[in-house]
């Protein structure tokens, strides 16, 4: 009897519901249907939020711990050195140390490449643009040779470097 009196009555909710015209019904199931998904995301959230929090305090017992530990240690160390008569601990902390970078080897220039290459320009004056291999071939060949970029044509110059 207790049980009855505090239980929800569903025969009066369901007889309400079936008695709605079928449009009404709908609507009634998507928004009981949207009430039960956001009070799922929000219990969702609110637990991840839960652990979360207990996550970082348990992280900032950690080093708080981990603090006092080490400031205990320091101290009872000073103590010790103190009471022995050292005047510095064996610790003592790292020098700065450089960094030294080693530069690689350069490539040895080989005498093999053809001096009729080195002779001509092998970027573009119009764009900048580095000639392929094919480009230099090309130039070699007939003389002259269009840029893969920007489409101009250029004759069989000397660099100003020779």
């Amino acid at each position: 009897m207790i049980a009855q009196s505090y239980s929800f009555n569903w025969h009066d909710f369901v007889v309400w519901f079936l008695s709605l015209p079928l449009v009404y019904q709908i609507i009634v199931g998507v928004g009981i249907a949207t009430i039960v998904i956001l009070v799922l995301i929000g219990v969702y959230y609110l637990l991840k939020g839960i652990a979360y929090l207990i996550y970082y305090i348990l992280k900032g017992v950690y080093y708080l711990i981990k603090g006092l530990a080490i400031g205990i240690y320091r101290l009872l160390n000073w103590i010790y050195n103190l009471i022995v008569g050292k005047s510095e601990s064996n610790e003592q902390e790292p020098e700065s140390t450089e960094l030294i970078v080693s530069q690689p080897a350069p490539f040895p220039v080989a005498d093999t490449i053809e001096q009729n290459e080195s002779e001509f320009i092998k970027y573009c004056p119009e764009c900048g643009v580095e000639f392929t291999n094919s480009m230099i071939r090309q130039l070699n060949k007939d003389g002259y040779v269009y840029c893969s970029y920007c489409g101009k044509k250029l004759d069989n110059l000397v660099s100003a470097e020779s």
